[in-house]
């Protein structure tokens, strides 16, 4: 697929036609929505990252990062919900810019600025008294730190892709440091339940519990028409394979089933510096209100590469809808009717109680404190 050669031209000198042609194939499936799920997402993003940043050409760290920062704006607007392709790569332009910072600190200039700022005037006359030896050996000293920025530069590029190499490993590895908690927070002959079945993490969550606790508990799935019917029953047969009882319960079952539950576990798409979240099914919300109603405490299991810097300012912009097909399959073609069927949901932050990350549990009210460990304000909005 051939690049265009206005809007694209700094990525196009950035890295060779292969590496161009395999970002547009990247953005194209986006448009298409054949990643499925955060997890592979980020997964792959990183993969792309790697290769850009290999083949990129750049003469100053900051046109490194710029060219980074377009590759992520356009990947956002490919798929403006695929918070993960955002996350992973903030979370490397993260590491530059604390490399750039440590190297700055550390490239303290003696008597002029690496920026061309003019030394100031006393600094000057000074220089004029000094012996011609005194004066040999600031030189000295001025080309040999110029010559260790020099080599600094060079070595952003180990640095960013050694940085993708551990945000790979976190992520793979992100259900162990979850599942360690989960042994803690879900009790024996307990009633629990869930409203989104396609979610692999509480899925392995559950199952972990049970290998390493022996714990009898009682799931109870909601049906997720018309969208998620087939994730909630995949998911119970997957749970009833491990001998932890199931039942599937209609939506409309939760509100007079809650009294019954003692937690509700969900998992999440993405999760926003206000405490909210996005969830990938319809109904989550409404299932985690009636628990608040209840005072059932809701568990909500989540990735640190889930987490977001942005803020739902306008919720509707986040949230996606489907096809009215699923929702009136059998209905008169003649016939027009209009019919919403949103296919995420956004949960506030007051309705979920505790997020159970990989490096622990945090309330809603903490999480932007998180976010703002591994991201830079600077990079909030990618628009160039």
């Amino acid at each position: 697929m051939p690049l265009p050669s206005s809007s694209h031209s700094s990525l196009a000198a950035a890295g060779s036609p292969d590496i161009n042609v395999t970002i547009e194939h990247f953005i194209a499936r986006l448009k298409r929505r054949q990643i499925d799920g955060p997890y592979p997402m980020a997964l792959e993003t990183l993969q792309l990252l790697k290769r850009f940043i290999s083949q990129a050409r750049w003469s100053h760290v900051s046109e490194l990062i710029e060219q980074i920062r377009e590759l992520a704006n356009r990947l956002e607007k490919a798929q403006p919900t695929a918070f993960a392709c955002g996350n992973v790569i903030r979370r490397i332009l993260a590491v530059i810019r604390d490399e750039v910072e440590e190297d700055m600190r550390g490239n303290v200039p003696l008597a002029s600025t690496s920026n061309n700022v003019a030394e100031p005037m006393i600094s000057s006359m000074f220089n004029l008294l000094q012996k011609p030896e005194d004066n040999l050996q600031q030189q000295q000293q001025q080309k040999q730190q110029k010559q260790r920025s020099n080599k600094n530069k060079t070595d952003f590029r180990q640095v960013a892709i050694q940085g993708i190499k551990d945000l790979i490993d976190e992520i793979t590895n992100i259900d162990d440091g979850i599942q360690q908690i989960a042994i803690d927070l879900i009790h024996d002959h307990e009633i629990l339940l869930t409203p989104t079945p396609e979610s692999k993490t509480v899925l392995k969550f559950l199952l972990r519990t049970k290998e390493r606790s022996n714990r009898r508990f009682t799931v109870l799935v909601t049906e997720g028409f018309p969208n998620n019917t087939a994730n909630a029953h995949e998911f119970a047969k997957k749970l009833a394979h491990h001998n932890i009882e199931t039942i599937i319960i209609p939506d409309s079952a939760v509100f007079a089933l809650m009294s019954r539950v003692g937690k509700v576990i969900i998992g999440t798409k993405a999760v926003f510096v206000n405490g909210g979240s996005i969830s990938s099914t319809s109904g989550v919300s409404a299932v985690c209100e009636c628990a608040h109603e209840f005072k059932t405490p809701v568990f909500a299991v989540a990735g640190l590469y889930k987490f977001s810097p942005l803020y739902p300012f306008d919720v509707e912009k986040f949230v996606e809808f489907g096809g009215s097909q699923r929702v009136l399959s059998h209905m008169d073609p003649e016939l027009r009717l209009d019919t919403i069927n949103p296919i995420t949901d956004y949960v506030p932050p007051e309705n979920i109680d505790i997020y159970i990350t990989n490096v622990g549990g945090f309330a809603p009210s903490f999480i932007y404190r998180i976010a703002w460990d591994n991201y830079k304000q600077v990079d909030v909005r990618l628009e160039l």
